[in-house]
């Protein structure tokens, strides 16, 4: 099908056939699992070998849901919430009174958020998805705690059972034990694939077939882009190639993904946290960030024109059909008549277009990322797809393994010692110590 096709003619350096044949032992050693951090590997082929069944099953469940709710309270961080969310916010009417409202969770420690959030759960009729492998991760484990007490104050202990689904460890774990003490019906964190690339799992299908997307096409797409890759598809084999050649011949240490329309911003979250806890470690990788324009065009596009030339970037877009048209004007002090009858997505793509020319201009090695359909649950199942395999890609050719992130933990521990966890009070008085020398 070529959903999604890689443009590579402003990037200044060709991908030759023994870095491509490298990418594509990349590939077979995932099909194969004989990579760098094979027991992870349980997302390559995912829709085939459980994806589509997986489906049926939280359709079923659903349709037999005898409950009346308004929203949908996601409760987790890192992976366990941000494809459902970029999913959400890709496809969701902000705008709209009609559609079921997905609130999040977990994800930090604000209070002020979570009080703004709790007041709205009150004054709504809820459904919560608490998502953790072990249930012990301090964000969402204080959050869940704080909801789970609201909801048993609100709706006693039966009525919040109702309402409560755990999305956890199959067999162990602080959270499984909760949920079996209580009740609540259970889906499985697979124990082979990671949470950055669980958006496919139950981790994401629950609370978006709760919201009410269409977790078929979703899967559906993830699916196609896997045959694609089978028949020999190389687009994300030349995306992570690429990346490659900027990071190790040309000395780029950063790569910005510049995104045109503003509900992509969840997708480049998602993105980030991909490439930036699958490749950096060892002192190695591409730092990823997002750009969005136009409206970075008028704060970080000055740097990224003129400033330090440390820098690759990928333009993304999707193939949306066009709505809204300029009206034509009898006055046009605005200076817009040869504007008028013009779609606002032609002027949009237009600013992208001429941003990847000024940037190239500048000594910006770009690429062009063309998803050839509109943003869908389909598509997006695909473009999951397509950056998974590429950071695995990615992170092959710079010798580290994608599936762990030890560096996550560094903060963990010196929060638990700050806090007095018991377990760490050896570290808690010099840490204390460290911090009020500042």
């Amino acid at each position: 099908m070529n959903l999604i096709k890689v443009g590579t003619k402003f990037f200044g350096e060709s991908v030759d056939s023994s870095l491509l044949d490298r990418a594509k032992l990349a590939v077979k050693n995932l099909e194969e699992k004989t990579c760098l951090g094979s027991e992870w590997t349980g997302w390559w082929n995912y829709p085939k070998e459980k994806g589509y069944i997986l489906v049926d099953e939280i359709l079923d469940w659903k349709k037999n849901l005898k409950l009346d709710y308004d929203c949908v309270v996601v409760i987790g961080i890192g992976g366990s919430y941000l494809g459902t969310r970029t999913v959400y916010r890709a496809l969701n009417n902000a705008y709209s009174s009609s559609d079921i409202r997905m609130v999040y969770l977990g994800n930090n420690m604000s209070e002020t958020e979570m009080g703004q959030i709790l007041e709205y759960i009150e004054a709504h009729s809820p459904v919560v998805n608490v998502i953790s492998k072990s249930g012990t991760t301090t964000e969402p484990a204080v959050a869940f705690r704080i909801v789970r007490e609201s909801l048993e104050k609100k709706y006693g202990l039966d009525g919040a059972k109702q309402r409560i689904i755990a999305t956890t460890d199959p067999n162990k774990g602080a959270l499984r034990e909760l949920s079996l003490a209580k009740g609540y019906k259970m889906f499985e964190v697979p124990s082979d694939i990671g949470g950055r690339f669980s958006v496919l799992s139950a981790v994401g299908l629950v609370p978006l077939a709760l919201g009410g997307y269409d977790i078929a096409s979703l899967m559906k797409g993830a699916g196609s882009y896997f045959e694609d890759i089978k028949n020999g598809d190389t687009n994300a084999l030349v995306y992570a190639c690429s990346r490659y050649l900027a990071y190790s011949k040309l000395n780029k240490n950063i790569e910005i993904l510049s995104y045109s329309d503003s509900k992509l911003n969840l997708l480049i979250e998602w993105w980030k946290q991909l490439f930036g806890e699958s490749e950096g470690k060892s002192g190695k990788g591409l730092f990823p960030v997002g750009l969005c324009l136009t409206t970075d065009l008028h704060s970080l596009g000055q740097f990224v024109q003129d400033g330090t030339r440390c820098m690759m970037e990928t333009f993304i877009s999707f193939n949306d059909k066009p709505s809204i048209q300029i009206p034509q004007s009898s006055m046009s002090p605005d200076g817009l008549t040869y504007l008028e009858k013009t779609y606002v997505s032609t002027v949009n793509q237009a600013a992208s277009d001429a941003t990847l020319l000024a940037h190239s201009d500048g000594g910006v090695p770009c690429l062009s990322l063309n998803i050839d359909a509109p943003l869908s649950e389909s598509s997006l199942g695909a473009i999951f797809i397509f950056f998974e395999v590429a950071c695995a890609i990615s992170a092959s050719f710079l010798e580290v393994n994608p599936f762990d992130q030890p560096g996550v933990e560094a903060y963990k521990k010196n929060l638990f010692a700050i806090l007095g966890k018991p377990g760490y009070e050896d570290q808690t008085a010099s840490l204390k110590q460290r911090l009020n020398s500042k």
